[in-house]
């Protein structure tokens, strides 16, 4: 049976890490490659450690350690994108606040939206094993579960991202990180999870752990761990946290997610009582547990290619580990050593996160084929200068694969080991694969990533052939000030000399749309090349004004609904829908049926018209009509294909018989009858009128065309002060007159029909029994009518509707109005050339309703590139996308730059606050304005939380006059209105009282 069967494999798909001086897998990585040596001083910040030192071992009290390896600052958080206030995150372990973002990075390592996981059974195993931040005497619920109980480092975790599967805090001491990346392996193959998150993290805060470490002779005098030196005096203590994540191969392979590389097997063991001491290793016991690691991957300890060993550089502990490894390879073949090193010679001993810490440099290893020095060794440790020992300690940067290793694992394969030990004698050990992609899934997405090669970078940069002829990159954070650093990170990234560089741009543009949650706070960016997109980003993160992407407004809630709005004539222009056609197979399948509709009904050729010269471009209402109706049930055809779906449909005058068809309340062939009779039966009225746009309200311009007669009448109201007057050109003219000299805005529309005035009224009948045998069906999108100014079934949509959709006044301004105030949405305007964007701004304006408006592209503009650029203002403004339908199928996962976070230094005292000042000691009244305009219902007025905080904030300041410290703070525990919290004044009005 093959033990790595994808079914039976679990695969590492994710990490993330903090280590000194190493924000992320790539610094660590870059760091253990130049020999890094990231142990410093302890900071003063942390805790001042010279009270505690001495140079004399064994001074009660003292440590002889004066060194660490430490983070910049772990007390730093992004309070606000994990949803908890600045004063909760003070209160909480800096451990658990340093494990939500690096969780949250390792997921988007992996490709997987963290949103997707919520309410899936995905568990979490974190290892911790100190608590520093519980010391100072506070005892509250907050306090407890903030941090003094270490089961919360899993279960906050499991409550941010939502998951429902198992969720555990491990403490096996230095093992604890290793122990859950085991737990959380087993728990994948029994099928309790489907995904899993497994690290373990470590913050020191306090020196005392040090001092009993010391009073043991455990600790370094020099501050450094020297695994397998003669002269190792100890390790040094130091900081970290890292995750993985991880899943069945078989769902890796079937998600399109990164294999970065494979747990072949693991084991967990305790040494009992081996070495006869509960505190020294015991090298039976650690054979043990490498076999049974080695036997659950179906190979031996000999198969491996090396070994990432616990490592601390204490004389028990090297020679213990140093003498199972011997002894655990009795069967290596003769002139072969084992190579071994430790992560802890550059970074410290991260205790709880030793285990991970070991494995992410071990996964790394197996990745890049090299494996990096184990520093600070100067004199070998004696076992390793035996004659015949089969181990020996990597001192320099050397290839993982060597010829005198023959062919490796059964099977070809490449095998490492991780070991981490406990001081409870509990030890871990896994067994990792290096991934190597099998000849018969070499294409699938994703399969590799970055994918393994030797080729140079020119021959690997190939574009694959675009799906769109614009790429569009859309990016998003929870903060605007996170979302401008991220377009400058995406700027390097894409730039010349970036990581991102020679990765395809479809591939980078995918992955952040479709591998990556969407946040409030939003951006887009358009270009051809990756020089032009990183242009355009610098230009978004200086806040540089470009026509090539912009920042969104920020949207809260759920994605706004997409409401389709198709204008009526005026927007058609020369040229349009050139480009679409030759591009989009969904505009231009859709306007080829359209045409043939069209052909079957009037004789004539759309795509002949929209080929013709400029000069050759209609002008009559009997082919402008017909064909603009094309180009707009087209465009929402691309609309489609882009990723949007419509929610709702309405439509202006001639714009509804697209939306209906948009809608599915009639065919295309439906559609084409009524828009071709139409405009035909208007073609006999040409020249007996016209429309004059003015800036009226709509009572205003009823009672203009009042005032001119019955030649004059409201044909359209589109916004709060702009309508639409129709009627006899002559009478047109003298209201022109009126307006111009009232100061008031008017111009004549381009149209030579008088449509919605009382000059169709002889037109009303005839297309009525034209379209007499029209048998619409139910709308499958809901549609709201501008003639009813209401929402249809579809139904409705007779003849007898659209002899009125003819003579009747279009309802616009009510129909946007209604609309937008039943849900949030984001208006797109289906036209070659906006009409009605301003119209629509005005109304939503006037509402007050949180909302957005799209054109779909400007007359004589590229067209490819103004409908890229209105999606990524669609998504920007909060509207929904579906962005595999934009990109053609799935993302092929790319390394992308990691978030951005907008972190506050969050630390509590090191003591408690003193008590509150007792309550009732002082009062403060705050009188309020009995006239001061107020929402009342049914005779009551809502005093606002504001003013209650007014009142407080008064009787706080009042206690600088009762004898209390300026500036104390207080603490409100309690807050409720009694009988003597307000008045009645004799002026009438109201008084608040407050008493602290």
């Amino acid at each position: 049976m093959d033990v790595l069967a994808p079914a039976r494999t679990v695969a590492v798909v994710g990490m993330g890490c903090r280590f000194p001086q190493a924000t992320g897998t790539g610094e660590f990585w870059h760091n253990l490659l130049a020999g890094r040596d990231c142990v410093t001083a302890v900071p003063r910040e942390r805790f001042d450690i010279a009270p505690y030192h001495t140079d004399t071992p064994g001074t009660p009290g003292k440590t002889v350690s004066r060194h660490g390896g430490f983070l910049d600052d772990p007390f730093s958080f992004d309070a606000a994108f994990f949803g908890i206030s600045p004063a909760e995150a003070a209160g909480l372990d800096p451990q658990h606040r340093l494990l939500l973002p690096v969780v949250w990075e390792a997921l988007e390592d992996a490709g997987i939206a963290p949103s997707s996981l919520a309410g899936s059974r995905s568990g979490v195993f974190i290892g911790q094993a100190t608590a520093d931040y519980a010391d100072g005497g506070r005892h509250t619920l907050g306090d407890v579960t903030g941090s003094h109980l270490r089961a919360m480092a899993a279960g906050r975790i499991s409550y941010a991202l939502d998951l429902r599967g198992p969720s555990m805090t491990l403490d096996t001491a230095c093992s604890s990180s290793l122990v859950a990346v085991h737990s959380a392996r087993q728990s994948l193959l029994s099928g309790e999870t489907r995904l899993a998150i497994a690290g373990g993290v470590n913050v020191i805060l306090s020196p005392q752990d040090a001092i009993a470490y010391s009073q043991a002779a455990m600790l370094s005098p020099g501050g450094r761990c020297r695994f397998g030196d003669a002269g190792a005096d100890g390790f040094v203590r130091s900081e970290g946290a890292g995750v993985v994540v991880l899943k069945l191969l078989a769902d890796a392979l079937r998600d399109g997610d990164p294999v970065l590389a494979l747990l072949a097997g693991s084991a967990v063991t305790n040494d009992g009582r081996g070495s006869g001491l509960l505190l020294k290793p015991a090298v039976s016991g650690q054979v043990d547990m490498l076999t049974a690691a080695c036997a659950s991957a179906g190979v031996r300890p000999a198969d491996l290619a090396y070994v990432e060993a616990h490592g601390t550089g204490t004389p028990v502990g090297d020679t213990v580990e140093l003498r199972a490894l011997a002894r655990a390879l009795e069967d290596l073949p003769a002139g072969r050593r084992m190579r071994t090193g430790s992560v802890k010679s550059n970074i410290g001993h991260t205790e709880a996160a030793a285990g991970i810490a070991g494995l992410i440099k071990t996964i790394l290893v197996a990745r890049h084929g090299v494996v990096p020095a184990s520093l600070h060794q100067h004199t070998p440790h004696p076992l390793l200068t035996r004659p015949g020992f089969p181990v020996e300690v990597v001192t320099r940067n050397e290839p993982l694969r060597r010829a005198e290793d023959g062919a490796g694992a059964p099977g070809g394969r490449t095998l490492l080991g991780v070991s981490s030990f406990g001081l409870s004698g509990t030890n871990a050990h896994v067994v990792v694969a290096r991934y190597d992609v099998p000849e018969a899934v070499s294409g699938a997405p994703a399969a590799v990533f970055p994918p393994h090669t030797t080729a140079p970078a020119a021959a690997r940069r190939t574009e694959p052939p675009a799906v769109r002829p614009v790429h569009l990159l859309v990016l998003s954070a929870r903060s605007r000030s996170s979302l401008l650093r991220l377009a400058a990170a995406y700027a390097e990234h894409l730039g010349p000399g970036g990581a991102g560089r020679d990765l395809p741009l479809r591939d980078v543009c995918a992955t952040a749309a479709l591998r990556r949650d969407a946040h409030p706070y939003r951006l887009w960016a358009t270009g051809a090349d990756h020089d032009g997109l990183a242009r355009v980003l610098q230009d978004l993160a200086a806040g540089t004004g470009t026509p090539h992407g912009a920042l969104g407004p920020g949207v809260f809630g759920p994605p706004r609904r997409t409401v389709l709005v198709f204008p009526g004539q005026g927007s058609q222009w020369a040229g349009m829908g050139r480009s679409l056609r030759a591009s989009s197979p969904a505009f231009a399948r859709a306007l080829h049926a359209c045409d043939e509709a069209v052909r079957h009904e009037a004789g004539w050729s759309l795509a002949e018209l929209l080929d013709a010269p400029e000069e050759d471009f209609p002008t009559e209402v009997d082919k402008v009509q017909p064909l603009l109706w094309a180009v707009e049930v087209a465009l929402a055809a691309h609309w489609q294909d882009m990723g949007v779906t419509a929610d709702a449909c309405t439509g202006h005058s001639m714009g509804e018989v697209a939306a209906a068809v948009v809608s599915g309340a009639l065919t295309t062939a439906q559609g084409a009858a009524v828009i071709c009779r139409r405009s035909r039966l208007m073609r006999t009225v040409a020249g007996q009128g016209g429309l004059l746009a003015a800036e009226l309200a709509g009572a205003q311009a009823q009672e203009t065309a009042l005032l001119e007669g019955p030649g004059v009448c409201v044909a359209a109201e589109n916004a709060p002060t702009t309508t639409v007057l129709a009627g006899d050109l002559a009478a047109l003219h003298r209201v022109k007159c009126r307006l111009d000299a009232a100061g008031v805005f008017s111009r004549f529309v381009k149209a030579d029909v008088a449509s919605h005035s009382p000059l169709m009224d002889r037109l009303t009948g005839p297309l009525r029994e034209q379209l007499a045998d029209l048998a619409p069906s139910a709308a499958g999108i809901p549609l709201h009518s501008t003639v009813r100014s209401a929402p249809v079934g579809g139904h409705e949509l007779d003849g007898a509707y659209w002899a009125a959709n003819l003579r009747e006044p279009v309802r616009f301004h009510d129909a946007v109005q209604t609309l937008a105030k039943a849900d949030d949405s984001v208006f797109v305007e289906v036209s070659p050339h906006p009409v009605l964007q301003a119209a629509m701004e005005e109304t939503l304006a006037e509402t007050g309703a949180p909302g957005a408006v799209v054109a779909s592209g400007h007359r004589g503009r590229d067209e490819n590139a103004e409908l890229a650029a209105a999606l990524g203002r669609l998504f920007a403004a909060g509207g929904r996308v579906d962005w595999e339908r934009w990109f053609g199928g799935p993302a092929r996962h790319v390394p992308l730059p990691a978030y951005p976070w907008d972190e506050q230094h969050l630390r509590r005292p090191d003591t408690p606050d003193p008590a509150p000042p007792a309550a009732g000691g002082v009062t403060a009244e705050f009188p309020q304005d009995p006239g001061a305009p107020a929402v009342s219902l049914r005779g009551l007025v809502p005093v606002p939380p504001v003013v209650h905080l007014r009142a407080l904030h008064e009787a706080a300041a009042a206690t600088a006059h009762e004898g209390r410290e300026a500036g104390a703070a207080f603490v409100v525990k309690d807050a409720r209105l009694t009988a003597g919290a307000a008045a009645v004044t004799a002026a009438g009005g109201p008084t608040l009282r407050a008493r602290l």
